[in-house]
């Protein structure tokens, strides 16, 4: 049986970093996206990859936000 103090370790790990890690994933996307557009020639994916990156960091902050919501709720801090 674990202890409360490492009960969920994935949430609380997520709490602690999900917000650097959200923006290190959507700097990925980003980055991938100009170097696929250098690399093809189709520059409209920068622009695609831009909205695309932004979108799913509005999501990964909103998943990360919750998580923390519920983590503060329902994990015991004893």
């Amino acid at each position: 049986m674990s202890s409360p103090s490492n009960a969920y370790p994935v949430v609380q790990f997520l709490v602690a970093r999900g917000r650097h890690l959200s923006f290190a994933l959507c700097g990925l996307i980003e980055i991938a996206c100009i170097w696929a557009a250098v690399q093809s020639g189709a520059l409209w994916l920068v622009p695609a990859g831009t909205v695309a990156a932004a979108l799913l960091l509005g999501l990964l902050l909103s998943y990360v936000e919750v998580l923390s919501i519920i983590a503060d709720t329902l994990i015991p801090k004893y």
